[in-house]
Formats: C-alpha cells, structure tokens, sequence
C-alpha cells in the first residue's frame, strides 16, 4: 500500500469506538477513499492497529502516538518496531491530548523515519508547524488547540494560506492539513479550496445521526474541495 498521498482526509476516534464499529467505519471509509480518489487516514488505538489493518479495506492505518524509546528492557512503552509489526502504515505525533517534549519529538520522529513509519506531526501555530516543518515529517497537522471538538468551526480560517505558503517556501515535501471544529463537510470542502492537502473529522464523523453516510460525506467534499485549487 502506498503512503499518504494528496488530497487526504484523517479520521481520529479515539478510544471512542469498540472493534465491531471500527471495523465497520474503516470499510465505509475504505470504500468512499476509492470512490472519490482520496486517501484515507484512520488513526485508531495501539490494540486495534493489527485488527484494522488485517481487513485491508484500503484506509491507512496509523497509531495514535510512540514512545522515543528503542528495543530494550522497558515495559508499557510503544516503539517503532511495534508499530511496524503490528501492519501501521505511520502515527500521529504531538497532538494536544498527548504532547511531547521537543526532544523527545526529535527523536520519535528519527525514529519513525527509520523504521519506515510515516508521520503526522500535530502543531498549534504556524510558527509551531514551521519549526515541526524542519524535522521533516510526512505531514503536519496544523489545529489550533480551541478548535478541537468544537461543534462549528470558525467562519474564516484566515491563517490557512498564509501557513500553507510560509510551509512550502521552508519545505515543499511536507504535506500540509488543517482540522479543528470540521463538523460539517462544507468545512471540509472549504479548507481544501483554500489549498490544504489534507483535512479530517473526528466528531463531526461520530457525531453524526449517521457516521457512516458522514463519512462518505465528507470525503467527498475533500475531493470537491481539492478539485476547486489548480494543482
């Protein structure tokens, strides 16, 4: 399976789902990935990597998090190597619920690059995203922490392309995705057309009276909103 490609969309759900209604949601999504020509990021707990990814239903499977630490005699700690064993395409690093220190970052980024992890690097500013930029992750998340789980979302997200720009003079290579408070596809659509490689949506998604037509939703309009942009 190939790697993140643009445009993408990222689901995250947390400890939010047992494994029937994961399993459920990767196949939805999985499909609609297809359909629509975008990739599809499922983020799910440690546990579920191997589950998930056994059903090769075409999502990517990523860890929600990783441990600095090397192959040793340590115990609770998640390593790269676990992470590959266990069939994860990449893991999400940084994100506001789990922060890590910038050495420790550095590290786990080193190490997810040599293992053939790719990474996510979550930032909550563009000056953030910038300095992340330099570690040189497969992409960065730009979410400032106000907007997650916010039911809504700002009206103008007028950071969006001015952080792209300064993102791709410094490093063209890095993928560049926004979130935070996309609960509805026309968010989704609309951060696309302001050129982002990606988007995602945890509860927007989960909260729906129906996820699973969310979600085709909403990687839909990732598509529409992609489309909008000459690239």
């Amino acid at each position: 399976m190939t790697g993140i490609r643009a445009p993408f969309f990222e689901i995250g759900p947390k400890n939010l789902l047992r494994r029937a209604d994961l399993e459920q949601l990767a196949r939805v999504a999985g499909q609609a990935g297809q359909d629509h020509g975008v990739t599809v990021v499922l983020t799910v707990p440690t546990a579920m990597i191997a589950p998930i990814r056994d059903l090769d239903t075409g999502v990517l499977v990523f860890a929600q998090t990783m441990d600095a630490e090397t192959l040793g005699a340590t115990l609770g700690r998640i390593t790269a190597e676990s992470l590959v064993d266990a069939g994860a395409a990449g893991v999400m690093l940084n994100h506001d619920s789990n922060p890590m220190a910038g050495d420790r970052l550095a590290v786990a980024m080193q190490r997810a690059r040599c293992t053939g992890l790719e990474t996510i690097v979550c930032a909550d500013t563009t000056a953030d995203a910038l300095g992340l930029a330099e570690l040189d992750p497969t992409a960065i998340l730009l979410e400032p922490p106000a907007l997650i789980g916010r039911v809504g979302g700002p009206g103008e997200r007028d950071w969006i392309v001015p952080a792209n720009r300064a993102l791709r003079g410094r490093q063209p290579q890095v993928l560049v995705m926004h979130a935070g408070g996309v609960s509805s596809a026309s968010v989704a659509r609309s951060i696309m057309s302001l050129g982002a490689d990606g988007t995602g949506s945890t509860s927007g998604v989960l909260a729906a009276d129906d996820p699973h037509d969310a979600v085709r939703t909403f990687i839909a309009a990732t598509r529409a909103g992609w489309e909008a942009v000459p690239h």
